[in-house]
């Protein structure tokens, strides 16, 4: 807001005349003018009046003529007046070249004209606004204004470093240098104008958010102040406060918008919006000094915090380095030793690695070349499953390979050709990595193509043990202790009868005295004295195999069929179920000879047939099961099958009388009918086979259905060679 001007208040003038009556005339005279502002003027007729009035007057006016005895004063009046400019009001006579260029003559009317007095009064309105100006001038020389009071604060502006202080430095120069108290800065936020920093005078409820949308929105994109003289009349905006007249807007770059507002309308001319325009500009440039400074602050702490983050890295890396030597230096340390163990084991051994889901020989040691006769250039680079899956144990090759490739401790039996001929040996997998399961997973779980894992080492062992010693004395035992459970049934079965039938008839012919019961004593011991011999010829059997060598179970089976009765029953055996079988041939022999003819007698009633004892071979194929099972063909003729199981062969027998397929034209897949049960006390009278069949390790179970026979031997393992011609 600006002071009150003299402009506000009646204009003081001093009427000089000589005379009473014509100061008195002439002061009514001009006050009585109606042009210009409000005059109070005073008569005044002596020098002394004059001095002491004047200071408070704006204006003398001399009313005489200076070459008058009356205007004769004039120069005492002019120096009586000190500042106040001096009009002189005289006749024409008196030419204004003299008038103005008397010293302290401010101006000049000549009286005894039109309108004399209403000049009077337009000349000393001339002269005293000449005066204010100088007074203003003086006054301007002496007080700073706007542009001086916003330059003086630029060295403050510039001092400052954050947002929320230049707000509101801004605001409070603003204000002073405007000398007004309503001034607020605006800034955007969410499309709408809020303030952010208020000068003293501004209510800060009172003022709201405005919206980006009108003059404000296109000042700011603009850059060009909004100057507002009157609210009332002016429908571009609102008053933002009540009792608000006049406004001015100053755009801050694209920041926001600062206001400054007064109750006055026109109060704000352009000066003022320049000065505050060039103040926002300065603030805008500022601002941007601080943004890039906060930007570069932010950038130096992102540096800071990526740096310490690489050095994290770095140190991480480096440990991980560290260890990963460490871990190096300890599997070669451990690949030492184990190439060190390998190459110590006292007992045959091959060492693998897994390349491309293979399992590939690497070297072996010198025990497996002694044992095996094998050139270990000759190995080396070759397939582990070419040359440890010897033939017989085909159907174990993919048991081997997927333990091998998982990595996983297994034991797997295995016969094998050496120096000194067949022999048996248990194979140990040792994975160098002994923690691998063999589940195939990786380390978050997976598996890869080959279902390998990923973090187990593709390395191991194959270690042979030769267990040929130990298998034997097993058999041995086995065989002891079903010559001992064969003696205890036959000592507590058969033995004990016959003595208790001497003993029952001694007792009768010790109380009656009848040589008759002597007889009955005889017959019992000498039932006695034959089961006493079946005893020593059981007890002195030999039932160890010393010897055993690869057999083929169908050779045997026809050589066993020619020395038994067999009337004229068939025989079934299959060329491609032929099994090889590591066992003694004599004893294998002996097992076909009791079966088949328990089989036949059993058939036939114990009648003997057609003696010519020759054998008939069938040429049918069967590729789905264990082979062929007895059958009986249309004409009554027993037909018994001798075929080849995964784990063991068979011999079955259909009943003649049944309903039976021709054994030449149909072929049955299921040979064993129903479940195994164990062959005792079957009737058959099968001892020496199941004593054949314990030497050898072997299971022996027998099953009967709807008219079928089958006698089946398992956990038999199949031989190293093909079978040969026979004896």
């Amino acid at each position: 807001m600006r002071d009150a001007s003299a402009t506000q208040r009646p204009r003081t003038v001093l009427y000089v005349a000589d005379a009473e009556t014509d100061a008195s005339d002439g002061a009514g005279a001009l006050e009585a003018i109606e042009s210009g502002p409000e005059r109070s003027v005073h008569a005044v007729t002596t020098v002394d009046r004059v001095r002491n009035w004047a200071p408070e007057a704006d204006c003398v006016v001399f009313a005489e003529t200076p070459t008058t005895a009356a205007g004769s004063s004039l120069l005492e009046v002019v120096e009586a007046c000190g500042s106040t400019p001096v009009v002189l009001f005289t006749d024409a006579s008196f030419a204004p070249t003299a008038a103005r260029s008397t010293e302290g003559i401010d101006g000049y009317v000549r009286r005894n004209t039109d309108d004399a007095v209403a000049h009077l009064a337009d000349e000393i309105e001339w002269v005293c606004r000449g005066a204010e100006s100088a007074e203003d001038a003086d006054r301007a020389a002496s007080t700073p204004g706007p542009a001086d009071r916003f330059l003086e604060s630029v060295p403050e502006l510039a001092a400052r470093r954050d947002r929320d202080p230049l707000f509101e430095l801004l605001v409070e120069t603003a204000a002073d240098a405007l000398d007004c108290e309503y001034c607020w800065l605006s800034t955007v936020h969410f499309g709408e104008f809020t303030p952010r920093a208020t000068a003293l005078g501004v209510p800060d409820d009172d003022l709201e958010p405005v919206s980006r949308d009108g003059v404000l929105d296109e000042a700011l994109r603009t850059g060009e102040p909004l100057r507002v003289d009157d609210l009332a009349t002016d429908d571009r905006l609102t008053a933002p406060l009540e009792g608000i007249t006049s406004l001015c807007c100053v755009p801050i770059g694209d920041i926001g918008i600062l206001q400054v507002a007064a109750e006055e309308p026109a109060a704000f001319d352009e000066r003022n919006c320049d000065s505050l325009a060039a103040w926002c500009r300065s603030a805008a440039a500022v601002l941007e000094r601080i943004d890039a400074d906060a930007s570069r602050r932010t950038a130096r702490e992102q540096l800071r915090r990526e740096r310490d983050r690489l050095e994290t890295e770095r140190d991480r890396l480096a440990s991980e380095r560290d260890d990963l030597a460490a871990e190096r230096d300890r599997l070669a340390d451990e690949r030492d030793r184990f190439r060190a163990l390998f190459a110590n084991i006292p007992e045959p051994a091959v060492r693998y690695e897994i390349d491309d889901g293979r399992p590939i020989v690497r070297d072996s040691n010198d025990t497996f070349s002694e044992v095996f006769g094998t050139d270990p250039e000759g190995i080396v680079g070759e397939p582990v499953d070419e040359d440890t899956v010897p033939p017989g144990l085909e159907q174990r090759r993919a048991t081997l390979l997927e333990s091998l490739r998982a990595g996983e401790r297994r034991q797997l039996v295995s016969r094998r050709e050496t120096v000194d001929g067949v022999r048996e040996f248990l194979l140990t997998l040792v994975p160098v990595d002994a923690g691998a399961s063999g589940d195939g997973a990786t380390n978050d779980g997976t598996t890869d193509a080959g279902g390998e894992r990923a973090d187990h080492n593709p390395e191991g062992l194959i270690v042979y043990s030769d267990v040929t010693e130990a298998n034997r004395r097993e058999r041995e035992l086995a065989a002891a202790r079903a010559r001992l459970e064969t003696i205890a049934e036959l000592v507590d079965e058969d033995v004990r009868t016959p003595l208790n039938v001497a003993r029952g008839y001694l007792e009768l012919a010790d109380e009656t005295g009848d040589a008759e019961h002597f007889a009955e004593v005889d017959d019992a011991q000498e039932r006695l004295r034959e089961l006493v011999d079946q005893l020593v010829a059981i007890a002195r059997q030999d039932d160890v195999l010393v010897e055993t060598e690869p057999v083929a179970i169908h050779d045997v089976a026809r050589r066993a069929w020619v020395a038994v009765e067999t009337g004229d029953a068939r025989l079934v055996t299959r060329a491609p179920d032929d099994r090889v079988l590591e066992a003694d041939k004599a004893r294998l022999r002996e097992l076909f000879e009791h079966l088949l003819g328990a089989v036949i007698d059993e058939d036939s009633g114990g009648e003997s047939g057609d003696e010519s004892g020759d054998e008939t071979t069938d040429t049918d194929y069967d590729t789905a099961g264990m082979g062929d099972e007895t059958a009986s063909t249309a004409d009554g003729t027993t037909v018994v099958t001798v075929g080849a199981t995964e784990d063991g062969f068979y011999v079955a027998r259909r009943d003649p009388k049944t309903d039976a397929p021709d054994a030449d034209s149909e072929i049955e897949t299921d040979p064993v009918p129903g479940q195994l049960a164990a062959a005792d006390g079957t009737g058959f009278g099968l001892g020496t086979v199941e004593r054949i069949a314990d030497a050898h390790g072997w299971n022996v179970g027998v099953a009967e259905d709807d008219g079928r026979i089958a006698f089946a031997f398992r956990g038999v393992d199949a031989g190293d060679g093909s079978a040969g011609d026979g004896d």
